[in-house]
């Protein structure tokens, strides 16, 4: 595949001058994985991190009695563990592929040299770490202080605007996933996840079609968020 490319449609590296591209491209290598492969665990060595060029990868925390919390979907054109590589010498969290997928596997020591001596993608990269910040403060905000219909909510609202979609048009927002795995991102299970389903519906905010959410009431979605006028777009949140 064309790794430069690829590079190129992620927003940590979108906007690199085509020479500093290229170094970053000459460090990486691409690969195929199946479905449901895992990529690391939690305290595994942190020697790489990943940019997605096709399919989606989980990022995930196991709670002691197996409960899995998922942290981040990443997609495509979205990197994901570079926090860990400067963070210390673990992965905090584990990694797998949730439908075939190719990756690019960035290894760490030869990527820390060349931010050493590249200022301008030293301070990209810091953007990205800023943006996973602040995922990881929302969900502990959504998990700690939102019930299970506000987190579905403020969802369905980030799916929208990451879409581009208009609310007001009665947008149709395909979840992409199965319930099982939503449930897990939202920090419930799938009853529950289904209770909440039909529950907006019979309020009339939203109706389901198929595997796609239809958004009948915007103002009562955003109500049911938390009032927020506008939801930052954000995958996997």
């Amino acid at each position: 595949m064309n790794v430069p490319a690829a590079l190129r449609n992620c927003r940590l590296f979108a906007e690199l001058p085509e020479a500093d591209l290229r170094l970053v491209a000459a460090l990486a290598g691409a690969r195929r994985f199946d479905a449901g492969t895992p990529l690391f665990e939690a305290g595994d060595p942190a020697d790489r991190f990943y940019v997605v060029a096709a399919g989606r990868v989980k990022v995930f925390k196991l709670g002691e009695q197996g409960r899995e919390q998922i942290l981040h979907v990443a997609h495509p054109g979205e990197s994901f563990a570079e926090a860990a590589i400067f963070a210390g010498r673990a992965f905090p969290a584990a990694a797998e592929t949730l439908e075939e997928s190719t990756l690019i596997a960035i290894p760490a020591a030869p990527f820390l040299d060349l931010l050493r001596r590249n200022p301008e993608l030293t301070l990209r990269l810091l953007g990205g770490l800023a943006l996973w910040l602040r995922r990881l403060v929302d969900l502990v905000e959504d998990l700690s202080l939102r019930d299970v219909q506000a987190r579905l909510a403020g969802f369905l609202l980030r799916e929208a605007s990451a879409r581009s979609l208009d609310l007001r048009s009665g947008a149709r927002i395909p979840l992409g996933t199965t319930k099982a795995l939503l449930a897990r991102r939202l920090g419930t299970v799938s009853e529950t996840l289904s209770r909440t389903l039909y529950k907006l519906q019979q309020e009339g905010a939203i109706r389901v079609v198929g595997r796609d959410v239809l958004v009948v009431d915007p103002k009562r979605l955003r109500a049911l968020a938390g009032d927020r006028k506008e939801v930052p777009a954000a995958r996997g949140s």
